[in-house]
């Protein structure tokens, strides 16, 4: 039996206890597949990741609101995705392995509008101010070292 690493247990099995929800216009299954997806565009390492920052919040929330234009792509590029992933490996996105997941991102990153445009949203919930609902806790700023000054810039 292979061991699950800690960060693997935490992503499936922990995962929904750091929304920060509720959701307001994804399926829970539809986040599940998006948050995936943000932790292969940003994973945690000796910071936080874009599960750990909410970002999966900030697209749900955008989509509502500033990001409407894009959500048929999400409403009809997640099942698109999830087809196109069991076609060439055999399995759903979130049943492979991290390591599996960033395998087949990297073989269709090209070719993929869908991943380009979470890609694009992925950065700007992450690293975008936490009043739009991603960045939690301001996890970027802390991470690049500038949360004094973004904080001190959004009280004006």
């Amino acid at each position: 039996m292979t061991p699950i690493s800690r960060r693997l247990f935490a992503l499936q099995f922990a995962a929904p206890a750091l929304y920060s929800g509720p959701l307001v216009w994804f399926t829970t299954g539809e986040a599940k597949v998006v948050e995936a997806l943000t932790n292969q565009i940003i994973p945690a390492d000796d910071a936080p990741g874009a599960v750990a920052a909410g970002v999966v919040y900030y697209i749900d929330k955008q989509l509502t609101g500033p990001l409407a234009k894009f959500a048929a792509d999400y409403r009809n590029g997640i099942p698109l995705f999830q087809s196109a992933c069991s076609k060439k490996t055999g399995k759903e996105f979130l049943s492979l392995s991290f390591d599996e997941q960033a395998t087949y991102l990297r073989q269709i990153e090209r070719e993929s509008s869908f991943f380009r445009m979470v890609i694009d949203h992925t950065m700007q919930g992450f690293y975008g101010s936490p009043k739009h609902g991603g960045n939690r806790d301001e996890a970027s700023w802390k991470m690049l070292g500038i949360k004094d000054v973004m904080t001190e810039d959004h009280k004006h």
